[in-house]
């Protein structure tokens, strides 16, 4: 079930024909009909120039394993400082993806100096007849909650992809922080 959708726009369009094109859009293609109430529309000013100059940006990650444990370093970097995060546990077909989310975590604390996401999944998914991986992370904010999800399309391998799965799903908010 959709619980909220949060959109960001210009002003040249009122907030509520936003929101009913997003409704319309939901249920003329996929057949979901959600209440306005859900939907929250903030809008900047058009001539505010954009820049995604925010975003950290993934250099790649190296992982030791041995028998029973694997341990991943992820490597971000922003403003042309490296940020390395780091993250072990035991290793499993599942545990590993969620070690390389740790780690990629542990790399985002380290360049915001805020802990604030949890790991909640991990999962690959077919959609469309491609290999998908799908990251829920938890932000915390003054003692509420909200769930965000990003997705990567499997290219390399699982846990490249669950790194850019958890990178697309708090890449938006760490704006916020930087």
């Amino acid at each position: 079930n959709i619980t909220e959708i949060h959109v960001l726009s210009d002003s040249s369009r009122h907030s509520k024909q936003i929101v009913r094109d997003i409704r319309t859009t939901l249920l003329s293609h996929f057949n979901l009909d959600v209440d306005y109430k859900i939907i929250s529309v903030a809008q900047v000013n058009k001539n505010l120039p954009v820049s995604s100059d925010f975003r950290l940006l993934y250099e790649g990650y190296t992982n030791e394993t041995n028998s029973d444990r694997i341990k991943i370093s992820t490597r971000l970097s922003w403003d042309e400082k490296i940020y390395v995060g780091e993250a072990e546990g035991i290793k499993s077909d599942k545990n590993v993806l969620m070690v390389a989310v740790m780690s990629t975590l542990d790399a985002i604390k380290k360049a915001i100096d805020l802990d604030c996401f949890i790991v909640d999944d991990i999962q690959s998914a077919n959609v469309a007849g491609k290999d998908v991986m799908l990251s829920a992370i938890t932000h915390i904010e003054h003692g509420k909650e909200s769930m965000l999800v990003g997705s990567s399309i499997i290219t390399n391998n699982k846990i490249d992809s669950a790194i850019k799965a958890t990178l697309n799903a708090i890449n938006r908010k760490i704006c916020l922080f930087i």
